[in-house]
């Protein structure tokens, strides 16, 4: 590249950049998808904690 002139060493840092931030871009779309997923396995899972507790209560309740 030092023989290249400055012009063209710029375009070329230029088109690494936007390589690199399309890919940036890519893995932070997966990161977020990942993390809404969690989200909604942590929700369900809170759910049927929630659903287990309130059927043992309204057992113990209808027993007493």
């Amino acid at each position: 590249m030092k023989d290249s002139p400055p012009s063209a060493n710029v375009e070329s840092a230029l088109q690494e950049i936007g390589a690199a931030l399309f890919e940036l871009r890519d893995a932070l779309v997966e990161l977020s998808m990942s993390m809404r997923d969690w989200q909604f396995e942590t929700d369900m899972e809170q759910r049927r904690a929630a659903e287990l507790s309130v059927q043992q209560l309204l057992k113990k309740v209808a027993s007493d």
